[in-house]
């Protein structure tokens, strides 16, 4: 095999094939990380506190998570809208033939991580237990 400079001058059915190969490993990797997704997991038991305030005091720690999910749900839909209006202004500047186009970087990630940490944080503060396990 040649170096890439002589596959550009290659017919055009050797190069097809060359772009094919090169597709392929992109979505080859993709079904490996997502397959390598389905093996062991760690699940969160939660065991209540033993007195009535614990119990008062989980809840209003599970209300705090919800409003937690809830913003963030919200901000990740405000930001969705931004991008989205951004991308109509800059899809009608490269209509327009403009030159200086500034092409809307997407949204971030949304994770609800931190409310669940915090939640566990306070569940266990609150006199509950909070266990661990490897689910295969």
């Amino acid at each position: 095999m040649g170096s890439l400079c002589s596959m550009s001058a290659a017919p055009v059915g050797r190069r097809r094939g060359w772009r094919r190969r090169a597709l392929l490993l992109p979505i080859l990797s993709m079904l490996l990380l997502v397959l390598g997704g389905c093996g062991p997991r760690i699940v969160y038991d939660f065991v209540p506190p033993e007195t009535q305030e614990g119990r008062i005091c989980a809840a209003q720690c599970q209300n705090a998570a919800a409003q937690c999910r809830q913003m963030q749900q919200m901000m990740a839909q405000q930001c969705r809208n931004t991008y989205n209006l951004m991308q109509q202004n800059y899809n009608a500047c490269k209509e327009g033939g403009g030159q200086h186009c500034i092409r809307p970087a997407s949204c971030p990630y949304v994770s609800t991580s931190e409310c669940a940490q915090n939640y566990s944080e306070c569940f266990a503060a609150c006199g509950g237990r909070v266990i661990s396990r490897l689910v295969e």
